[in-house]
């Protein structure tokens, strides 16, 4: 009896171990509230008409949205101990869609799902689809933390579901303010490492394990060619130090997506993470024929009554087979963020950027490449916290660029956005 007894104890004892040194951890955030906001775009010609005379078309809308503050996700995430200081740890994390009425679309986008293993003292290795190095970088930050409305021109985001042309159909594209038009924020098929700090200094470095080669031999017509894409290539490297109050990030990445060079020279270089969903420029989609670069500046200090952010973002996107043909996308951005009492944060953040439309191409093959415009934003917001997990918000933002020429002799178009909403944000 006593040795049952013993036997019995000493099984729960293991089976105590086990579970100890393996875990698991569901989590995620619920952002619901109510939104609204208009863009205005001012044409080169009366709407409906056939003259030039100046038009403007105006879009004002107002809805519950979800995805406000933050995006809504589920995730799980967990860790096992191998020993020597050496665990496994994988992530799962999907975008919600909690304001929709099918329960097919409420689990609408993957975010990030990969496996990998961590070493104590040195870092992780990890395998999946994952943050770009630019994105984690942002996160990490960005004074508004990265929400989804208007007024940033690192985040270029709009709320989607307020009705307004820009978030429901990406009309904001050509005017150079589309979702995270200014860096890709996550790739599927990465391997990364991250390693922990070591005297404040930090480094991440990624490579795309997706690296597709063909060859193509037959033609599919005059100028056009077969065979899409035949080279996918990328990767990216981030330097974070931090030093007492002060925190600096580095970041680079790029990712190529080669096409035949039979491919015609005006066919359009969509970059990555260009997705068709709600999601837009958040998805893990590979670019086509393209050449998609991006560098990543930022700093951080804190003064104790508030923390101060400078931000520098650079993006270009060229042709695979036509450096003439490309976009290209810059912003310098500054703001502050502070508790103004233990429960109210308050932050402010102001913008300038340039964009550079893709050029046109006419009948004959003659090529139009507009010049750069500018663009303008800024932001303020406010939350006020509950608990520890849930707070209400404020935010208003506003962008806009001026006069941009897109064919040879058009008359000029401008384009504004604004975004308003209140919400309320849970986490668990």
């Amino acid at each position: 009896m006593k040795k049952s007894l013993f036997a019995l104890a000493a099984v729960g004892a293991l089976a105590g171990t086990a579970q100890a040194q393996s875990s698991v951890t569901v989590y995620g955030i619920f952002d619901i509230g109510v939104t609204g906001g208009n863009d205005r775009v001012g044409t080169g010609s009366a709407i409906g008409t056939t003259n030039n005379a100046p038009g403007t078309i105006k879009t004002t809308a107002m809805a519950v949205a979800q995805s406000g503050e933050s995006t809504s996700r589920l995730g799980f995430k967990g860790s096992e101990d191998l020993g020597g200081g050496l665990s496994a740890v994988f992530t799962i994390e999907t975008a919600l869609a909690p304001s929709s009425t099918s329960s097919v679309t409420l689990i609408s986008t993957t975010r990030q799902a990969f496996v990998g293993l961590k070493k104590n003292g040195v870092g992780s290795f990890l395998a999946g689809t994952q943050n770009t190095t630019i994105y984690d970088a942002v996160l990490a930050s960005d004074p508004s933390g990265v929400n989804n409305y208007a007024g940033n021109l690192i985040t270029t985001n709009q709320v989607s579901g307020a009705g307004q042309a820009a978030a429901s159909s990406n009309t904001a594209g050509t005017y150079g303010l589309a979702s995270n038009i200014s860096y890709n924020t996550r790739v599927a098929n990465a391997l990364q490492f991250k390693s922990e700090s070591f005297s404040g200094v930090t480094v991440r470095a990624m490579v795309l394990g997706a690296v597709k080669n063909s060859s193509v031999t037959t033609n599919s017509g005059a100028g056009a060619g077969s065979g899409g894409v035949s080279n996918v290539t990328g990767g990216g490297l981030g330097l974070d130090y931090t030093w007492s109050k002060l925190n600096v990030t580095a970041n680079y990445q790029q990712f190529n997506a080669y096409a035949n060079d039979k491919v015609a020279a005006s066919t359009t270089a969509v970059m990555f993470g260009a997705g068709t969903d709600s999601n837009v420029g958040s998805t893990s989609a590979a670019g086509t024929n393209v050449n998609d670069a991006g560098t990543y500046l930022a700093a951080n200090y804190d003064f104790g009554i508030l923390k101060a952010y400078y931000q520098y973002v650079n993006r270009k996107a060229t042709q695979a087979n036509n450096s003439l043909y490309y976009q290209k996308y810059s912003a310098n951005q500054i703001g502050v963020n502070s508790y103004i009492t233990p429960t109210v944060q308050v932050w402010a953040s102001a913008a300038v950027g340039k964009f550079q439309p893709e050029a046109a191409f006419n009948a004959s093959g003659n090529v139009y490449t507009p010049g750069s415009t500018n663009l303008t934003a800024f932001q303020i917001g406010s939350n006020y916290w509950l608990s520890k997990r849930t707070n209400l918000y404020a935010i208003y933002g506003q962008a806009a660029q001026s006069n941009q020429a897109f064919t040879s002799g058009a008359n000029p178009i401008s384009y504004n956005i604004n975004n308003y909403g209140v919400g309320v944000r849970h986490t668990f």
